[in-house]
């Protein structure tokens, strides 16, 4: 009862939560505890089986009574039974004393055993366990990059950083002072290598300031330092699904508009023809259908849902 008791102090575990670094790391163990059920399934096979193997191998050694009694007791200390072995492989396997547990068997039995304890301890200490322990670290880094908290944290501290590093950028280049970039003023900085290539790293493939000043520029021939930032961020990295499909959705939306206008102009007989061939009745049909067309248009342009972008 005292011991069930004493387990009341896991409540302390809840107050994990108001520290980040904490909390990140209480969920890394969460995330590896199933990873290290079935490494220790797998050892305790390994464990098992050489358990089994020295213990039968040094039974002939115990019952020998003409062997030293303080080498047999010795091994029956550590290897008797099969709890025994166990336990001393456990030792070796995890406590690094494989030395005080391996050497007095070769040393007052035989050196045969020396071929055991070097595939023991090469397979097992060494491989597997450095395998488990890279298991162990993989499922840790996923849990805290997978942590949806700590991941919106670090966004936003890389975006901000990476504002900071636009900002400063743009005070580079604008060497009036006015807050101003012109396209002059652009393509001659990015004429220079070392300036496309600080640009490659922050993730822009820049090759014409030309281009990126048009794709910058809002129609007024100068970039401000919103504009420039705002640009950039649009620019940053490789093309995201969402603008390819918006970019579809505009086509698709334009390619409406016009098949509309064809249907519009195919009521129509564009073919010239003189004053004299038309009739009244075809003219005054002409410009009903022309000033129909025209307010199709300026309804369709004046919409918020089919403005150009």
């Amino acid at each position: 009862m005292r011991a069930l008791k004493s387990l009341r102090a896991i409540r302390m575990m809840r107050s994990f939560r108001l520290f980040r670094g904490l909390r990140l790391l209480v969920k890394a163990c969460q995330c590896f505890l199933p990873s290290l059920c079935w490494a220790m399934v797998l050892l305790g096979v390994f464990m098992t089986m050489g358990a089994l193997i020295m213990g039968n191998l040094l039974q002939s050694f115990v019952t020998d009574e003409e062997a030293n009694f303080e080498d047999r007791e010795w091994i029956w200390m550590r290897y008797g039974t099969a709890y025994r072995a166990t336990y001393t492989l456990y030792e070796i396997t995890f406590a690094g004393n494989w030395p005080t547990n391996a050497r007095p068997v070769m040393e007052r039995v035989s050196h045969v055993f020396v071929i055991f304890f070097v595939l023991y301890i090469t397979i097992i200490a060494f491989a597997v366990i450095r395998v488990i322990s890279a298991v162990f670290l993989k499922d840790t880094l996923d849990a805290a990059q997978n942590d949806a908290e700590h991941l919106v944290v670090d966004r936003l501290r890389k975006k901000a950083e990476y504002v900071e590093k636009l900002e400063a950028i743009f005070r580079a280049i604008d060497d009036s002072g006015d807050g101003i970039i012109t396209e002059a003023r652009m393509n001659e900085i990015l004429s220079n290598d070392k300036v496309a290539a600080y640009f490659q790293t922050l993730d822009l493939d820049v090759h014409e300031g030309a281009a990126l000043f048009h794709l910058l520029d809002n129609g007024d021939g100068e970039v401000t330092l919103d504009e420039f930032i705002d640009g950039i961020m649009r620019c940053k990295g490789p093309a995201r699904a969402i603008d390819q499909v918006a970019m579809h959705a505009d086509l698709k939306q334009l390619d409406i508009k016009l098949a509309k206008m064809a249907r519009y102009f195919n009521h129509f007989d564009l073919s010239p023809r003189s004053k004299k061939d038309r009739s009244k009745k075809e003219r005054s049909s002409v410009a009903g259908r022309s000033q129909a067309l025209r307010g199709f248009l300026a309804h369709d342009a004046g919409s918020p849902q089919q403005k150009p972008r």
